[in-house]
């Protein structure tokens, strides 16, 4: 394995284990909300009211801006030096906030008067949390542009702890309402209460963030230079627009998709968000982590140009993601049902919402290697300083997956809307790596070896699955006693241990270079597997 290799794997191997611990923390978060606020009206309310700041912190935040500005400072560094890249930096943070906030008040003041005028239900709810939440765009964006900045400087760990503080603060807030500890009379007033401890969370995470980038001596400064720095706002503006405009586009699907199932059904949103919730938590460790290391990788290969070096880094990224996403896609089609009891079956989220949320999720979990993969190819553009290219598939991916939820949600429901993402992200990835293998030769990708990892992991990963499937109720039994209020936990704990020991033995078994290069990461075993 070379040393470039090495350093990828032991930045992505930090990355992933501190965001795995931040998404723990998350599914406790997901499961107490659940249990608060059911899969009803007021979770369908939650859900609404938190896409508005979730869709800025996409795009202006951890997306299509923080994506722009890593391959920015790295060119910057390497060719104008430190000073100079800390300067851009600081023009691009101030007018960011300087933006965010007139947004924040451009959306807060017309979602109130609506909250004035809509009839009772979940829309006017949404309506009247909006300005409670919209303060914290403005913090969690910044938040992901200085995660971005540290990245570049090759600082993985810290900058994703940040997220952490929220799940602390959040679960907290759960807790007071789930007591009536909260000075409230009212499920509204409890939504109210959640809300602002997600703004708490973000002024929590912007501090940390300051602390972070100062601990790497590149600590922000305000001088009237810096905002007349319009140099740097256009080169910002021409690498990051039509990523802005591509992330957008997907947003507003994202919206789309949100509006189009309230009409659905009141279960329908919460559904889809809980379901999605489970989906993404693999695809936010492993494919964050791969996407934000190998963005970093490929930026400092594209700013030599050494294109061999990017187009072996990314086949390397998708070889490591695809060994780890395929398994995770079968067990979890296999243990669909469990998973969505295990965890949040519990106080006012009841076995309809379990029925409606696991429905759901068989139509999304396919879509889990594409979704990762995606993270990776479409860094492959964005380390080049490639931006339009993944713009224009997005739009096309966004138009597909409108058109096909008009078209499936008739017959499917919510799994129409789910399927429909699924079925745009293949599409996005496979256009992206047609015009990838247009502009450069196939060879240099070691295609060969990515697809005979792929086959050998598809198989190992159903002879694994079948057999932890049907064996797993046996384990259970003679472990613990059935029939407890823990069944569902138990059955996917022992399903989850099985699958995991059979697909490594069986991909070791096939002299799988991933899994060899897994087991040397384990204390002990390292001397035996290198």
């Amino acid at each position: 394995m070379s040393g470039e290799h090495r350093n990828l794997l032991q930045g992505t191997r930090n990355l992933a284990l501190s965001t795995m611990f931040c998404r723990v923390l998350g599914v406790v978060r997901e499961i107490l909300t659940a249990a608060v606020l059911g899969a009803g009206a007021y979770t369908s309310a939650w859900v609404m009211a938190l896409t508005l700041p979730s869709l800025f912190r996409r795009i202006l935040g951890e997306g299509a801006l923080g994506s722009a500005l890593v391959p920015m400072i790295v060119h910057s560094m390497e060719q104008e030096g430190a000073l100079r890249a800390r300067e851009r930096f600081s023009t691009i943070l101030c007018y960011l906030s300087l933006l965010l906030c007139l947004i924040s008040v451009l959306i807060s003041v017309p979602a109130y008067i609506l909250g004035l005028v809509l009839p009772p239900g979940h829309w006017q709810m949404a309506a009247w949390l909006t300005p409670f939440i919209m303060p914290y765009c403005v913090f969690i964006c910044a938040v992901g542009v200085m995660s971005s900045y540290a990245n570049s400087l090759r600082e993985y760990f810290l900058p994703s702890l940040a997220a952490i503080l929220q799940n602390f603060v959040m679960i907290g807030a759960l807790f007071l309402i789930k007591f009536h500890l909260y000075p409230g009379e009212g499920p509204v007033d409890a939504l109210r209460m959640l809300a602002l401890s997600v703004v708490f969370s973000g002024i929590l995470e912007f501090f940390l963030l300051l602390w972070i980038v100062r601990r790497k001596n590149m600590s922000l400064f305000l001088s009237p230079q810096i905002l007349r720095d319009f140099d740097t706002i256009r080169s910002i503006v021409k690498l990051a627009l039509p990523g802005i405009f591509a992330a957008s586009a997907v947003q507003v699907s994202l919206v789309v998709d949100r509006c189009i199932a309230g009409y659905i059904s009141e279960y329908a949103p919460s559904a889809l968000y809980f379901s999605e919730r489970l989906v993404y938590l693999p695809i936010g460790v492993f494919a964050f982590a791969f996407g934000t290391v190998s963005l970093s990788e490929m930026s400092k290969a594209a700013a030599r140009d050494d294109i061999p070096s990017l187009a072996d880094m990314f086949t390397f990224s998708l070889r490591n993601l695809l060994y780890v996403t395929l398994p995770i896609t079968v067990f979890m089609m296999l243990f669909c049902e469990d998973l969505i009891t295990a965890f949040y079956k519990r106080g006012q989220f009841d076995m309809t919402a379990v029925k409606a949320a696991a429905y759901a999720m068989m139509f999304y979990v396919p879509g889990i290697p594409f979704f990762s993969m995606y993270k990776v190819t479409v860094a492959t553009f964005t380390a080049r300083k490639d931006m339009v290219t993944p713009f224009k598939i997005s739009v096309l991916s966004v138009c597909l997956n409108i058109l096909l939820n008009l078209l499936l949600m008739h017959w499917l429901r919510q799994g129409g809307i789910a399927l429909a993402t699924v079925l745009s992200s293949i599409f996005s990835n496979g256009a992206l790596l047609f015009l990838l293998l247009r502009k450069y030769p196939a060879s240099i990708f070691h295609f060969g070896s990515l697809f005979r990892m792929m086959w050998k992991a598809f198989f190992c990963c159903l002879l694994a699955g079948f057999a932890a499937k049907s064996l797993t109720p046996y384990v259970r039994g003679c472990i613990f006693t059935a029939g407890t209020s823990w069944d569902a936990i138990l059955q996917c704990g022992c399903g989850c241990a099985l699958f995991g020991i059979l697909y490594l033995g069986m991909s070791l078994l096939f002299r799988m270079e991933e899994a060899r290069q897994f087991m040397v990461r384990i204390p002990g075993l390292k001397r035996k597997f290198h």
